[in-house]
């Protein structure tokens, strides 16, 4: 412990392997502390919720210090078990977050009382996607996407080769390709009109030097003074200085109060020094590792060799005394166990032994379940006492906590660390490379396991056939056994129960490599856009919990949906342990008005989880599997899902497969009507086994296109409703900030006004989407050029902000009503 408090690091922006063995040592000491807490007794639901809130809040934080510690530490077999512990961590978090959403009812829970009480900020909760979900895949991820890009780039040749107008001919209303007569015509009339300009510009700086000039003549002012001169001149100089002093003070003044970023200094960057820090780290980790994979070969073949002989020599002496003890009880020589029955491996690790329960002890249970019967038989009268009785067992059957799954998982991964790792003398192991000993450890059962299996059995086996042998010919005249033959029938029959009816596939006969392309050229699997989670910038709402008392319903902050997407879409389908264990949701709706955010967190979900894309979305595959074919490709979708998973099958604009009203669904302008799918769908949806690593995400602008038996089969089909928020005025003041910067903006408080301009977004119903398309058109190459010249105002931004549409009231009354109607059905449905 004293080494590892000196080793502490001392930079900001490093860490050392000292540090993230501190971290980890104090991650797992917390660990230990939850492990041991208890639910209360009573379980009241205010005191349940107040505990599993804790709970919540502790396991967030061992989740991102676990992921910090796995994804920067070096040492290959420290990171096994960080992993486990990690991934068993993640589990529990979301099996907690489950509890305290069947509990209150909504899964967008303020914790602000419990973190006040803690001294924790909101951003505590932040969820980030664990980066080893695509870290560990990045080649396969990076061939996949190859492949991708190759079959995209022969399918627009072919569409070249079958004479395809181009699309930019068809935006410019041509028809054909610009021949070079033309093209010479365009650049000789824009050149011409250049050089007008141009001369123009000139001719109007002469003239106004001459207007100059003649009244410098008329008011017959002659040359300044020099005293004069340099009078104005230090004038104009010493207030130029005195108003630069003074807003510099200004800004100083500004910064401090958080109402402007600060100046970027010179030198390093502190963010991009860290950012290499850990790059050199994580080489160093690929480096360690291929040393530990290389090892576990080389240390196998030498305990083969070097102990191989030994534990072959125990083995046998072990079966050898076996059949003696056989002989001595039965008289006979035993049967040697068969390969699949797994040979002599119960010599070394036998069955516990199964304790008969004497008749009595039978008896006994059977007499108490017929009283219990009998005291559960209707009351013939039908005065209802049984029926009391009943309702508070089942009360009480409701109010236990269900059993976790992962709590196992993490007192094996403490107790895997106090054994192997928390007093481990670590002083000659600076680069943190594999440890050999503790591989021995882990490899002897192996090589053990693969010595009986190879040669013990088989040798073991021969010599048991012999003694036998040998044992028959002292025998004169007694028959041979008849074993073997029971043996055969008991095997056939077993084959017979085994037998049923399997499903049909039309596509048995193609290989998986041939429905890939056919989906890419169809362009139903798409590249998945390079964008992440955090992406969709937003902050918490902080007067949450103060609103929530009030009978109003609160919206979402676009914090609780991104933590949301990460926890029920994110966490499990990147992680195939916490996908099988934990809570699962196999279909997720996204919806609300356009511009809030929907595509780009269904892509998101896809890149941070390295998942393939399946675009089923009727605008998507209108004119495509025509009739009876639209079956054909969601059996083609559903069947490479699972076998390339994790997967993501996105399907936009999906109120209109849910709608059944023809006329609704042509206002989308497909050619195929959009709800040709959905009875397909729905039987797909229905054969994914919960090992499936498919995720359905769902996106809906006219949600209240679906009524009445359309919004009960949704209901059915999303098993997780979203909604997507319009943001609040602080998430759109960090928007417009964030945006501008990105884009490579400046802002100024003298010349922009980011509070107002944040309040008219506001009041006005603008989504984030719109706030992006705006500064997308002002912030053009050219003017972020001339922003030294020209600083950015506001009257840019409410100019181009004027001709984007906000979310009108009409627009925003039949989302809240369907929402209503979605809630109340909700509620129904809980009784």
């Amino acid at each position: 412990v004293d080494r590892l408090k000196c080793s502490q690091p001392r930079g900001h922006s490093k860490m050392s392997n000292a540090a993230y063995d501190m971290l980890w040592r104090e991650s797992m000491r917390d660990l230990l502390d939850l492990l041991e807490m208890d639910a209360p007794e009573e379980q009241e639901p205010k005191e349940l919720v107040q505990f599993f809130s804790y709970q919540y809040i502790k396991y967030v934080q061992l989740f991102k210090n676990l992921e910090d510690c796995y994804d920067q530490h070096v040492h290959p077999q420290k990171r096994i078990d960080i992993k486990n512990t990690l991934e068993a961590v993640t589990g529990r978090m979301l099996e907690v977050k489950d509890i305290l959403v069947k509990l209150t009812g909504t899964p967008f829970i303020n914790f602000d009382d419990i973190l006040v009480d803690l001294k924790l900020i909101p951003e505590t909760l932040e969820l980030p996607v664990p980066r080893y979900f695509t870290d560990e895949r990045k080649r396969e991820l990076d061939d996949r996407d190859r492949l991708v890009e190759l079959l995209v780039k022969q399918r627009e040749a072919q569409k070249e080769a079958l004479g395809a107008v181009d699309d930019s001919a068809k935006t410019l209303g041509l028809g054909v390709v610009m021949t070079v007569e033309d093209a010479v015509r365009v650049v000789q009339l824009n050149e011409r009109g250049r050089q007008g300009r141009q001369r123009a510009r000139a001719m109007k700086l002469i003239r106004v030097q001459e207007e100059r000039e003649s009244r410098a003549a008329e008011s017959g002012e002659g040359e300044m003074d020099p005293d004069n001169a340099a009078i104005l001149i230090q004038k104009t100089w010493k207030g130029y200085l005195t108003a630069k002093k003074s807003r510099a003070l200004r800004d100083e003044e500004l910064v401090f109060i958080g109402m402007q970023a600060p100046e970027k200094r010179s030198g390093p960057d502190p963010i991009a020094k860290a950012q290499a820090v850990r790059a050199r780290r994580k080489f160093i980790q690929q480096k360690n590792q291929d040393q530990y994979e290389a090892g576990l070969v080389s240390l196998r073949q030498k305990i083969y060799e070097e102990e191989g002989p030994d534990f072959r020599e125990e083995m046998m002496e072990a079966i050898r005394s076996w059949f003696v003890s056989y002989r001595e009880r039965f008289e006979t020589y035993p049967d040697y166990p068969e390969d699949d029955e797994g040979g002599s491996a119960f010599i070394f690790d036998p069955p516990p032994p199964v304790i008969e329960p004497p008749p009595e002890a039978e008896a006994a249970p059977k007499a108490g379940a017929k009283k219990a019967d009998a005291k559960k038989k209707p009351d013939p009268k039908g005065k209802g006492k049984g029926k009391g009785k009943a309702e508070e067992e089942e009360d009480e059957e409701a109010n236990v906590l269900p059993q976790s799954v992962f709590v196992t998982a993490l007192r094996s991964g403490t107790e895997t660390y106090v054994k192997l790792w928390e007093n481990k003398d670590e002083s000659d192991n600076f680069a943190q490379t594999f440890d050999g000993d503790l591989v021995k450890s882990i490899l002897r059962p192996g090589v053990k396991e693969e010595i009986r299996i190879k040669d013990v059995d088989t040798v073991m086996r021969e010599q048991l056939e012999n003694i036998k042998m040998a044992v028959e010919k002292g025998k004169k005249g007694k028959g041979k056994g008849k074993k073997g033959k029971g043996k055969k029938g008991k095997g056939k029959g077993k084959d017979k129960g085994k037998k049923g009816k399997k499903k049909k596939d039309p596509t048995e006969s193609r290989a998986m490599d041939s429905l890939f392309m056919e989906l890419v050229t169809n362009d139903i699997l798409k590249q998945t856009p390079k964008v992440k989670v955090r992406e969709y910038i937003g902050h918490y709402k902080n007067l949450d919990s103060v609103m929530a008392k009030s009978s109003v319903p609160l919206d979402p902050s676009m914090a609780h949906v991104r933590q949301a997407v990460v926890e029920c879409a994110v966490l499990p389908t990147g992680s195939k342990y916490v996908h099988d264990l934990a809570p699962m949701t196999q279909s997720l709706l996204l919806y609300g008005h356009s511009g809030t955010g929907k595509t780009m967190l269904a892509h998101a979900i896809a890149n941070e989880t390295g998942s393939n894309l399946f675009d089923i979305s009727p605008k998507n595959t209108d004119g495509k599997y025509g009739g009876k074919q639209a079956a054909m490709m969601l059996h083609v979708v559903f069947k490479v899902a699972k076998a390339l998973a994790p997967s993501v099958i996105y399907i936009d604009d999906c109120d209109y497969v849910f709608c059944s009203d023809k006329k609704k669904c042509r206002d989308l302008g497909c050619v195929d009507m959009p709800n040709r799918i959905k009875k397909d769908l729905v039987k797909e949806f229905k054969g994914l086994d919960a090992s499936d690593r498919v995720l359905i995400v769902g996106c809906s602008r006219n949600p209240w296109l679906m009524q009445k038996a359309d919004l009960k089969a949704a209901m059915v089909f999303w098993k997780r409703m979203l909604l997507m928020p319009l943001p609040d005025y602080a998430t759109l003041q960090y928007v417009w900030r964030t945006l501008i910067l990105k884009k490579g903006g400046t802002i100024k408080p003298q010349n922009f006004d980011l509070q107002t301009l944040s309040h008219i977004c506001y009041i006005s119903g603008y989504t984030a989407g719109a706030v992006a398309e705006v500064v997308d058109r002002v912030l053009t190459p050219r003017r972020i050029q001339r922003l030294i010249q020209k600083p950015l105002t506001t009257d840019e931004m409410v100019m181009q902000l004027a001709r984007v549409d906000p979310v009108f009231t009409d627009q925003d009354t039949p989302l809240r009503a369907w929402q209503a109607t979605v809630q109340a059905l909700i509620d129904k449905a809980k009784g």
